[in-house]
Parts: C-alpha cells; structure tokens; sequence
C-alpha cells in the first residue's frame, strides 16, 4: 500500500484547521488531557506548515519566470 504524497495547498489546509477546530469543540465538553495534548500538537503542525508555505509562496514571487 502506497502513502498518497499530500501537497500543502489552501484547501489542504483549510481541512486541517477545521480538524483542529473540531477537536476544539471535544475538548471544551470533555476537558480531556488528551485532547488538549493532541491539539497542541495539530496547532504546532499546522502553523510549522503554514509557516513553509508562506516562505515557499514568498521564494516563488521573487524567481523570475523562465525564458523557456
């Protein structure tokens, strides 16, 4: 079985904040600890990829299209 390669895009994304939301909303009726450890951990992943692609959006603004 082969591991589909998932690209960061906006819609990729948005799926992953509105997973983190949901677990928002379980751990405000459950207070469980491991809710909140798994959503400091989904918040942390999210903004290390949202950090990523803000830098490679800010690298591919600045490369000049090619001539070919």
């Amino acid at each position: 079985m082969t591991k589909k390669k998932r690209r960061m895009t906006d819609e990729y994304m948005d799926e992953q904040w509105a997973k983190i939301e949901a677990r928002m909303r379980r751990f405000n009726e459950t207070a469980s600890y491991q809710d909140k450890m798994f959503l400091d951990c989904m918040i942390r992943d999210w903004e290390a990829k949202m950090k990523l692609k803000l830098q490679d959006e800010a690298i591919q603004g600045k490369i000049p299209p090619s001539p070919w």
